[in-house]
């Protein structure tokens, strides 16, 4: 009886061993590290006005400093301009690579490799809302925060981020005076 006694505290010590080498593996394998870098974020440029609308586009870069690849299955630009700060106009968001640029308001996911990095295109379209001018209601903008989120995975589970970067109102007033090219 004393050789089944002790053979099942050995398994038991083995199986303790196996458990503890398993969660110290789980929590110290390589992830991806990826980021937005919005600190390194081109000044925001107009690429259409109307008498309705105008169109500014940003890039940042999306890079992964980690040892593994990451996949990056969505991203989104989400502005704060609630109405009670800003009722001229109404502002809509879209990500995209720049590699990969589409029409259809929708982020075509991709694998971002280790130690690499691409560019992110951030649009935004100002609609002026009923009974404003869209140079006229550009001229009343505020400050806008921006916050970029993605979803991606790696070896462990997905993730959502976020990022934040600032549109500043000088710089939405600095370019409302045209654009060489009309939507």
């Amino acid at each position: 009886m004393s050789i089944l006694v002790n053979l099942i505290m050995v398994l038991i010590c083995l199986a303790i061993a196996g458990a503890i080498v398993i969660i110290i593996y789980a929590w110290m394998k390589p992830t991806d590290k990826t980021s937005v870098l919005t600190s390194k974020r081109t000044v925001l440029q107009l690429t259409s006005l109307t008498d309705k609308e105008a169109v500014f586009i940003t890039e940042m870069p999306i890079s992964n400093t980690g040892v593994e690849d990451a996949a990056i299955t969505d991203i989104f630009a989400r502005p704060y301009l609630p109405q009670e700060q800003y009722k001229q106009a109404t502002v809509y968001s879209n990500v995209e690579t720049s590699n990969r640029r589409r029409n259809d308001n929708y982020f075509e996911a991709f694998i971002l490799q280790k130690k690499s990095q691409v560019s992110l295109i951030v649009t935004f379209r100002f609609v002026a809302n009923t009974g404003y001018d869209i140079k006229e209601a550009m001229k009343n903008m505020v400050d806008m925060d921006v916050a970029i989120y993605y979803n991606g995975m790696a070896r462990k589970e997905i993730y959502i981020r976020k990022d934040f970067f600032t549109v500043k109102s000088a710089e939405i007033s600095a370019l409302v005076g045209g654009a060489d090219n009309d939507r």
